[in-house]
């Protein structure tokens, strides 16, 4: 490892206030949701809290070994209401937490301090899918992600070491980030724009923990954390649906 493992828990420790911290308001959000209030944000509102909330999500994005990629178009996003991008958004973080079961299944990693990185932010995804499956309301299926779980299992298995189960991991979150900044632009609903916002910052810094503990240098490597996340690697529904 190319920082200490008291470095490693520390900069978890600082993940997770960030991740308890968004979880706090997501539950009154959902209530707000399915009772109808504040529903709908008008185009401007709209506008100007995507503003506000993109100086705070300047987080990092960087390339994917996985291919999930491919730029969501607006056509594409016109497809899925609230309800199908919560849907679909509860299935990927389910095959997050799959993943990082089978990391720390896999006896490639080794190293305490990681370990226990996988088993956080694996509960981390897990009150994320939670959150999306509560607001996907009777939609939600509580499944992993097929394709998705397939695609991270097929490289866990693959992976070498526990710096390439690590680069499986990092390349997910970047993913991830990705694909809830395409949810932020397609979202209609007031309340499910905050909760997505709240996630999104998370899911980047899981993946900012990770690149550092690979030696990821920024200097070096521009997709490391560069001024803005993109959409670039953003999963997506049409070429990962959700289980029926």
């Amino acid at each position: 490892m190319e920082i200490s493992e008291r470095s490693l828990r520390q900069m978890v420790r600082e993940v997770d206030d960030l991740h308890r911290e968004g979880m706090r308001t997501i539950g009154d959000n959902v209530a707000a949701l399915h009772t109808g209030a504040a529903a709908r944000l008008q185009e401007g509102s709209r506008r100007r809290f995507l503003g506000s909330a993109g100086k705070g999500l300047a987080v990092v994005i960087g390339g994917a070994v996985i291919p999930f990629g491919g730029l969501l178009t607006a056509a594409s996003a016109q497809t899925l209401d609230d309800t199908a991008i919560a849907k679909f958004a509860e299935s990927v973080e389910l095959a997050a937490v799959a993943a990082y079961t089978a990391a720390a299944q896999s006896g490639k990693v080794h190293t305490p301090a990681v370990l226990a990185a996988a088993t956080a932010f694996a509960g981390h995804h897990m009150d994320h899918a939670k959150a999306f499956g509560a607001f996907a309301g009777d939609a939600a299926t509580a499944q992993a992600n097929p394709g998705v779980l397939q695609a991270v299992g097929d490289q866990i298995h693959a992976a070498a070491d526990e710096m390439a189960v690590l680069e499986v991991a990092y390349a997910t979150e970047n993913a991830a980030a990705a694909t809830y900044l395409f949810a932020i632009g397609a979202l209609v609903s007031a309340q499910a724009l905050a909760a997505t916002a709240s996630i999104m910052p998370v899911e980047a810094q899981h993946a900012a923990v990770l690149g550092f503990v690979l030696g990821k240098d920024p200097k070096a490597d521009v997709s490391y954390l560069p001024p803005f996340q993109t959409q670039d690697e953003a999963i997506q529904p049409s070429k990962f649906p959700v289980a029926s």
